[in-house]
């Protein structure tokens, strides 16, 4: 008995030192558990008030470039951009709600300026932002021109200040992040500090998760860093340096069509030309239309359309673009009059248009129909191709997401246009999806329809379009 006695003492006291560790290691999470989602809570807290703050330069940069379009007499939202300005940063200083366009669009509530130095500084971001309005109105309203040239100066000094704030608020709201961040870590670390004392493996464990946590956290702030400057490049090369070569070369190719007759390959050529400016022109309106979307700036404005008249606006524009396509309409006869943005859902039928040519053969057929089905309007643009593959047709809408189609060359674009087709259509309170079925790809997307229109303004009767004009 002795001997068991002994053994089963020795047994004991060998499981001791486990039981003991086991117990650290539990004590060791159990500690480190509440630390740790305290600083996953601020730096996503803290990761979108310094987004925010970032957007605000990309919002001060549209501004500018609107004000400066709508002294050139260009339609130009800038009373928006400017009121979202406005809304944006009084939420950055006081705390409060504002909507996203970022991630799954809604609502985030964001605290107040977390230090008085950093309230300081967007409250003289506000003080610029007031100043560089009332530049804006006096350059728009200014006669004449010499004049409004001189305030052009002081408006283009007023904005690179108040961007040189909007940047400092950013670094200070970063600094005060990454300092509340370390000192969070810095209580973690002294509670690792206590339970190594009492054992050596429950640190490295800790450590090992809180090297994680770090690295994790560098990669959220990296990814922040280049999608703010995404967006910044976009806005930058979308400007109005842009548009007016563009204006030039049209109207260059205009005039020479109107000299004496033409060769043939002059006249080619001036095709040619005319078309690549058609594409670019296409390309800028994408970009800016994606800056819009983002920042909530491109807003449907309602009126009633006949559906007719908009398909064939979208068809005289992608006319070249198609050229010898067969295209098959297919309007249903009792189409009622809606309540759409008739800018914007061209935009939407113009963009599937484009992509139908773009990833099908050249001379097969493309199909549009459009159709009442539970009280909403279905509209679908089909080709022929060779197709999308299943766990890529959510990813399409997407971005700058482009599938690999296998032709060579590669189809131009950017891949924004069916991202700018999902944001229109959901601005309408619809939903845009696609289907690829064999080798026919079909998109599709559903508006829905309004009782408010009176039943004699209903009775118009719609022809069905028979094929491009």
């Amino acid at each position: 008995m002795g001997a068991e006695a002994l053994l089963m003492s020795k047994t004991g006291n060998h499981h001791w030192p486990i039981t003991g560790i086991f117990g650290l290691l539990i004590i060791t999470a159990l500690a480190s558990i509440p630390l740790t989602l305290t600083v996953l809570h601020y730096r996503e807290s803290d990761a979108l008030v310094i987004d925010m703050a970032g957007r605000q330069r990309m919002l001060l940069e549209r501004y500018m470039k609107e004000l400066l379009l709508a002294g050139e007499g260009d339609i130009a939202q800038y009373e928006d951009t400017r009121a979202l300005l406005e809304q944006r940063l009084h939420v950055l200083i006081d705390g409060g709600t504002t909507k996203t366009q970022f991630g799954p669009p809604g609502i985030v509530s964001l605290p107040p300026a977390p230090t008085e130095t950093i309230r300081s500084k967007l409250l003289e971001q506000g003080r610029q932002l007031a100043n560089l309005t009332n530049l804006g109105e006096a350059f728009l309203a200014a006669q004449p021109i010499s004049r409004r040239e001189s305030i052009r100066s002081e408006l283009l000094e007023a904005n690179t200040a108040l961007l040189n704030t909007a940047n400092e608020a950013v670094t200070l709201l970063t600094q005060q992040s990454e300092a509340r961040i370390q000192q969070l870590i810095g209580w973690e670390i002294t509670v690792i500090v206590l339970v190594v004392t009492l054992a050596v493996s429950a640190t490295r464990r800790f450590l090992k998760a809180e090297q994680a946590l770090k690295i994790s956290q560098a990669k959220t702030l990296e990814a922040l860093r280049q999608s703010d400057a995404i967006k910044s490049s976009l806005l930058s090369s979308v400007s109005h340096e842009l548009r007016t070569p563009l204006t030039s070369i049209k109207s260059m190719v205009f005039r020479l069509r109107q000299d004496e007759p033409l060769s043939r390959e002059s006249a080619d050529v001036l095709a040619s030309i005319e078309e690549q400016s058609n594409y670019l022109n296409r390309l800028v309106g994408n970009l800016l239309d994606m800056s819009r979307l983002e920042a909530g700036t491109l807003q449907p404005h309602f009126e009633w359309n006949v559906l007719e008249d908009l398909v064939e606006g979208a068809i005289r524009r992608v006319d070249i673009f198609i050229k010898d396509r067969p295209v098959a309409i297919a309007l249903a006869p009792d189409l009622p009059p809606i309540s759409v943005d008739a800018v914007q859902i061209q935009q939407v039928l113009i963009n599937l248009l484009e992509n139908a040519v773009k990833f099908s053969p050249p001379g097969s057929p493309i199909r549009l129909a459009a159709s009442v089905r539970d009280q909403e309007l279905e509209m679908s643009v089909t080709n022929t191709g060779q197709g999308i593959p299943p766990d890529e047709l959510e990813k399409i809408f997407e971005r700058f997401y482009r599938i690999e189609s296998g032709q060579s060359p590669k189809p131009p674009g950017t891949g924004l246009g069916l991202a700018i087709c999902k944001g229109i259509i959901e601005a309408h309170g619809g939903r845009i999806s696609a289907r690829s079925i064999g080798g026919e790809t079909i998109f599709l997307f559903q508006l829905p329809l309004t009782n408010s229109m009176n039943q004699e303004v209903r009775s118009i009767s719609l022809i069905p379009v028979e094929g491009p004009s």
